[in-house]
């Protein structure tokens, strides 16, 4: 996965990031989720500014437009929308566009979203800077991130997303600006890692410590 720079129709340059999936792209946009749930942008506003498939320009000069809009999709995201925030459950309508060049496909969403991923971005920094740093148990993180409250407590207790989320950090397919750590680190003590690497990615606006604060804002920067 890269990071790249991509121009759309009626705005500056966004960055972005796309993760390959067979022939589909998924890209995201430097929007928010809370933005986009109010105002979705039309197929302008956040059209790539190429193909992420061939690298065609989707709107080459005195040409005829080659990524296409190719409607939208509902995409479902966990998260609260700051820390300690009331966790909701969100439906998007992530675009999606075909390039006439080659046939690819790609969907744009905003940045919280990954792919594979229910919960956003910063949701999932949130859980383990809880559960990590702070020392809660499972079940009471997941009651802080998760609008969803009818689980059994057994359910509760054995809550792996977590542990997943941390592997997936360790195999480069999750926050890939976290640096690895040593082989043969128990699971707490990696995700204190990932949550202190995140945290030190918080924009200068952010507040003050507490460090899971830090981590919920510097999730962005570090995606």
């Amino acid at each position: 996965m890269t990071c790249r720079q991509h121009g759309t129709g009626q705005s500056s340059a966004q960055t972005v990031e796309k993760e390959k999936r067979s022939r589909r792209e998924i890209i995201r946009v430097a929007l928010p989720v809370k933005t986009w749930e109010q105002e979705p942008p039309d197929v302008e506003a956040v059209r790539p500014g190429r193909c992420p498939g061939c690298g065609a320009a989707s709107r080459p000069v005195g040409g005829r437009v080659v990524l296409h809009g190719h409607g939208t999709r509902s995409r479902q995201v966990l998260g609260a929308e700051e820390p300690g925030g009331t966790p909701r459950q969100v439906d998007v309508q992530v675009r999606r566009y075909r390039c006439q060049a080659c046939g690819a496909t790609c969907t744009v969403a905003p940045w919280e979203v990954w792919t594979r991923r229910l919960y956003s971005l910063t949701a999932i920094v949130w859980t383990l800077a809880l559960w990590a740093v702070v020392g809660l148990g499972l079940a009471a993180v997941r009651e802080r991130v998760s609008p969803w409250v009818h689980v059994g407590a057994t359910s509760a207790r054995r809550w792996r997303t977590p542990l997943e989320w941390v592997e997936a950090v360790e195999e480069r397919r999750l926050l890939l600006r976290v640096r690895p750590w040593p082989a043969g680190w128990e699971a707490r003590r990696a995700e204190a890692h990932v949550a202190s690497a995140v945290a030190g990615h918080a924009p200068p606006s952010a507040p003050s410590p507490p460090l899971a604060v830090q981590a919920f804002w510097g999730a962005v920067h570090a995606a």
